[in-house]
């Protein structure tokens, strides 16, 4: 039991990951590897959040930016 925590940890941080991978893929249409404000909009669930997640507040999320909030 010991052994399968951590095999189900790092399972979980490896499924956010490609979520957050598959997201930017989707998302960024101008292929910069972040998405603006304005490819958000596509998704009005992560538009509703897009300030929240923006911790730098320059206007595009990183792939940190996501992977923190997951």
């Amino acid at each position: 039991m010991k052994k399968l925590i951590p095999l189900v940890a790092l399972t979980f941080a490896s499924m956010a990951l490609i979520a957050e991978e598959d997201l930017i893929a989707k998302l960024d249409s101008d292929n910069d590897g972040r998405i603006s404000i304005e490819e958000a909009a596509e998704d009005t669930a992560l538009l509703a959040m897009f300030s929240e997640l923006d911790t730098n507040k320059d206007g595009y999320l990183s792939p940190s930016e996501l992977e923190n909030h997951n």
